[in-house]
């Protein structure tokens, strides 16, 4: 089958049926509205220049940008520092977790690794997804609230009053 564009930007299709030449001219498609551009602010611009130096490939993300950075750079440092070895994704997930416990307060969580589903429920500006060669990082935190008992309180203990007459 043969589609020579025609003068009008349209599709021509030329069909045979036995001997005979079939034209069939075909109106173009109506162009859909293109979505206006939108413009990285200098931070994301920044952020991605990061990415992009460390060889980070940011997946998604709920966190400010200097949380982000914070993160890439403490992966890159901690991936860098076992060059001679593959990485332990177990120690990789604590070294993260802990820097961002410190930094951030509790209630971090990080998985790492080749291959994981998760389905996750994390505070308001406390996520980021992004992958390192063939490692991904997963880190979120969660909110921690203290817990309260339902349970009543423990009846105190007996007293008993023993009179002992000896």
């Amino acid at each position: 089958m043969e589609r020579p564009q025609s003068e009008h930007g349209g599709r021509r299709r030329r069909l045979t049926r036995s001997r005979e030449i079939v034209q069939i001219q075909c109106s173009p498609r109506p162009m859909l509205p293109v979505p206006p551009m939108m413009r990285p602010t200098p931070n994301q611009a920044k952020l991605a220049a990061i990415a992009v130096e460390l060889n980070i490939r940011l997946r998604s993300a709920d966190m400010p940008g200097a949380m982000q950075e914070r993160a890439f750079r403490c992966t890159r440092a901690v991936l860098d520092a076992n060059l001679e070895k593959e990485p332990n994704p177990t120690h990789v997930a604590m070294c993260l977790k802990k820097e961002f416990d410190a930094v951030y307060g509790p209630a971090w969580h990080c998985v790492v690794g080749q291959s994981f589903g998760s389905f996750v429920t994390h505070s308001s500006g406390g996520f980021v997804y992004f992958s390192v060669d063939k490692l991904s990082f997963l880190l979120f935190k969660t909110e921690v609230r203290p817990v309260r008992s339902s349970l009543p309180p423990p009846p105190p203990p007996l007293l008993l009053k023993l009179n002992i007459n000896a």
